[in-house]
């Protein structure tokens, strides 16, 4: 009986595994983000990343991915004028990509795109001291360049690494460029939609 239930439990990862090569797709992401800005005065700010994705494979090769996240970007570590210590900028978006997906070798993919970036908050902190708000000095929209790898198990567990940079500075108003660098890594489980 026990050796049913294995082959039968077996034969079902298997499926699932099979049917995730094409059709449509879904599931929750969680990752983190190392993330900067050129010329910061400071070092890479450590952030959460969160959310739900959609993809949509159209054969076995190539597909397409979107979906919609909180992100905790901005730079730590910072030394500024008129500040007696290290400062946090502290910048959190609503981030929504659009790339386009390579899959080979089994479950290995490369991915491309953009990613939408849309202000959520942001603000100054230094240690000790209560957080000053700097949304007016932050662009309340920008875009990214991204590009990553990523592995898909069988069981659905998606596993990837990505580097993105914004076309537009962050902070306006300083004189000099200050797009958005983000490193990330991430996990999620994809689930398989209704086109599979």
């Amino acid at each position: 009986m026990k050796r049913i239930i294995f082959t039968g439990l077996f034969l079902f990862v298997v499926s699932v595994g099979m049917a995730q090569v094409k059709g449509f797709g879904f599931g929750p992401r969680v990752g983190l983000n190392f993330a900067d800005y050129l010329n910061s005065p400071g070092r890479s700010r450590t952030g959460l990343y969160g959310g739900l994705f959609v993809d949509y494979n159209i054969t076995h090769r190539w597909g397409f991915e979107t979906g919609a996240y909180y992100s905790q970007l901005g730079s730590a570590q910072n030394v500024e004028p008129g500040h007696a210590g290290k400062t946090v900028h502290r910048m959190d978006y609503l981030s929504v990509p659009l790339v386009a997906k390579f899959n080979f070798l089994g479950g290995f993919r490369a991915i491309a795109g953009v990613e939408g970036l849309f202000k959520l908050s942001a603000d100054c902190k230094e240690k000790g001291q209560p957080a000053k708000k700097i949304e007016g000095n932050v662009r309340s929209s920008n875009l990214a360049l991204t590009f990553g790898a990523g592995y898909l198990f069988r069981c659905g567990l998606d596993l990837s690494v990505s580097y993105s940079k914004g076309i537009h500075s962050s902070i306006t108003g300083l004189g000099k460029t200050t797009c958005p660098t983000y490193f990330r890594i991430a996990a999620g489980w994809r689930i398989i939609g209704t086109n599979h």
